[in-house]
């Protein structure tokens, strides 16, 4: 049965070490409840918005987005009524999290400078006469306790306000109100015992039922009612799923798609001499894909960032699928030649595919931060930022910072942390028998009994948010301001902008995301080219130079590698894959290339591993579905 009350004003465990259900449980609980639709106050933060969009629209109720602030006169909600609503939370949020001090009051000025299209939740004298301006007929007077609700009922009146019932959430059920009290002792970084009240939830600030909600404010049906109205009110989509290209510099007069097919087309002069009819062909062909999905953003936005790497000596290399695009290769982006390898484009990228495709591009972890720097300067920072990941509870984790809150002395919580492994999978995800989840506390609950509780609470704590962080490689570039569509922060280990979202949020708003990831391995070599470099100027003006004229052949190093004398690198140095390397006496760069595809799960485990060394050796007879496949054959038995 559907009921009047809706939830206005909950928090989920994306309101970091405050509130404790995640979005999908709120949305459920509001679905067991007969809801039809409900808000999402996260305090200061938008982390947890997508997800609770996702949640929400599964539930088959309506998400209305919110932004829980803190003013001088105390906590205000917010509500958005639209994309513009939305916009300004974004604004409002990365505005408060990029200063240097995000716990500070949000002024009034500020809240005035985003207040278009919001909703605001106010609960006391103060904040009505302070915010009566800026939000004129956006501005509702909160009921949230029955027993003081007729005099702020009169008080709102005074002030010509309406009434809505609102009753803050940090948790589900009313047994959770110590945990949420221990995750208020994380957060301040103090132990239970001198915790002030201030510092936790709202009393019984559990996820009550509507009737409950109902029967609690019988006298005031208006104010239930008011909930139904702001939902109505706070009626939009988010534009999920839509593609948000960025913008470039193009030469006055001139698409995307003409500049691109112009700079491939001078790159293919460069690689093959001359364009022929089969490289026009495969050029004409992936661009007209690339193009009729309004991709040519990326592939010129990485050519950019490549071009600054190679004029300031940045060492690079690509990985991944967009070797076989032949558009890529041209603009200098990928190493391997897709036609001489015979890798299909479709692999990369094909009509079916509607979400932006992914270049990888390796770089020196050392060098690595002017390149992305060059992004941000190139591009405008009000319009890039590194992606977020979200750093979840583990055991060890847990156990100490819920150890901590409880007041155990340090070595105690050493003694105990010390026992758990590294590792965050290790028995993390293990079942048992019943299929259920073993608790990776189970040792020590037998070694330390008295310390029950502690264990019951770490274990609740279990991949619930913790922090952001900075994604390893991810950098966004959004076609406009970022804010209008993505809030942002600042990274606390390394001071960088990121946004609130993680990849997968930032995918799902269409916005495209560019991996540029650091590798020793790239680091070590451009080291040695430098050295060279150095040694012999006249010989190398810079230290790509080195590279660029290491040759594809050598005697050295292909005993090295037919040997299996690969240990220190990169993705070759494992005990299995020199053994690959020494089964099919690898020589050449195709040889690596075909260890690599080899030892992988799937190969390994169905045997395709070994079929294709005996076959390789000439031990066995190839024998295919399909002509196709004949592709190759003769020039692999070359090699052998």
């Amino acid at each position: 049965m559907q009921e009047m009350y809706i939830h206005l004003n909950t928090h989920s465990a994306y309101s970091l070490l405050e509130g404790l259900p995640l979005p999908v449980e709120l949305a459920q609980a509001a679905q067991a409840s007969g809801m039809t639709a409900l808000g999402l106050t996260d305090h200061r933060t938008l982390t947890g918005a997508i997800e609770f969009v996702h949640a929400c629209r599964d539930a088959g109720i309506q998400p209305i987005l919110g932004l829980e602030i803190d003013l001088e006169m105390g906590r205000l909600p917010l509500l958005a009524t639209s994309m513009e609503g939305w916009s300004n939370l974004c604004r409002l949020s990365s505005a408060i999290m990029l200063r240097d001090n995000p716990g500070k009051l949000c002024s009034l000025d500020l809240l005035a400078k985003y207040s278009g299209d919001l909703l605001a939740l106010a609960h006391d004298e103060i904040q009505f006469g302070s915010l009566k301006d800026i939000f004129s007929k956006r501005l509702y007077a909160t009921l949230t306790d029955p027993a003081r609700s007729l005099p702020r009922a009169k008080l709102a009146g005074q002030f010509g306000l309406p009434l809505v019932v609102t009753h803050p959430i940090f948790y589900l059920a009313p047994e959770q109100a110590a945990l949420q009290r221990t995750l208020a002792a994380i957060r301040q970084i103090q132990p239970l015992a001198k915790l002030s009240p201030e510092a936790v939830a709202p009393p019984s600030a559990y996820f009550t039922s509507a009737a409950e909600m109902e029967r609690r404010f019988a006298p005031f049906p208006k104010a239930l009612q008011a909930t139904q109205e702001i939902a109505e009110r706070c009626q939009f989509d988010l534009p999920l799923g839509v593609p948000h290209m960025p913008v470039i510099p193009l030469p006055e007069g001139k698409s995307a798609s003409q500049v691109l097919r112009e700079r491939a087309k001078v790159g293919a002069v460069r690689l093959y001499g001359q364009v022929t009819p089969e490289i026009q062909f495969r050029l004409d062909h992936e661009i007209e894909v690339i193009a009729r999905m309004g991709f040519e953003p990326i592939f010129l936005i990485v050519e950019d960032i490549l071009d600054f790497a190679r004029q300031t000596g940045v060492p690079y290399s690509s990985r991944g699928s967009a070797a076989s695009s032949l558009v890529a290769h041209c603009l200098g982006i990928t190493s391997p030649d897709p036609l001489r390898l015979n890798l299909y484009f479709e692999r990369f990228l094909n009509p079916a595919r509607v979400t932006p495709p992914d270049i990888d591009t390796d770089l020196c972890s050392n060098r690595r931060e002017s390149v992305i720097q060059h992004v941000f300067d190139q591009y405008g920072a009000e319009r890039v930022a590194m992606v977020a990941t979200i750093n979840r509870f583990r055991p060890r984790s847990a156990l100490g910072d819920v150890a901590k809150a409880h007041g155990l002395e340090p070595g105690r919580v050493r003694e105990m942390v010390n026992r758990l492994p590294h590792s965050f999978w290790a028995r993390f995800e293990e079942r048992n028998a019943d299929g259920q989840p073993v608790s990776p506390f189970v040792e020590l609950r037998k070694a330390y009994p008295a310390y029950g509780q502690i264990f019951d609470e770490a274990e609740a704590l279990l991949k619930l948010p913790r922090h952001l962080s900075v994604h390893p490689g991810g950098v966004i570039v959004a076609p406009g301001p970022l804010t209008d569509l993505v809030p942002v922060t600042r990274s606390g280990s390394k001071g960088v902008v990121i946004t609130q979202f993680d990849l997968e949020a930032v995918e799902a708003l269409g916005l495209v995301k560019i991996d540029l990831l650091g590798i020793r391995g790239l680091t070590v070599i451009g080291d040695v080219a430098e050295f060279i470099q150095q040694g012999q100027p006249e010989r190398y003006p810079t230290r790509l130079g080195v590279l660029d004229s290491t040759p594809t052949t050598d005697s050295a190093t292909s005993d090295r590698l037919e040997t299996g004398q690969t240990i220190g690198c990169f993705q070759i140095e494992s005990p299995g894959m020199r053994a690959t390397l020494r089964e099919i006496h690898a020589r050449t760069e195709d040889d690596l290339m075909a260890a690599l595809a080899l030892y992988r799960p799937g190969p390994l485990t169905g045997g395709l591993k070994d079929a294709f060394v005996r076959r390789y050796q000439g031990k066995e007879p190839v024998e295919h579905i399909h002509p196709a496949l004949e592709i190759g054959r003769e020039s692999c038995r070359e090699r052998v």
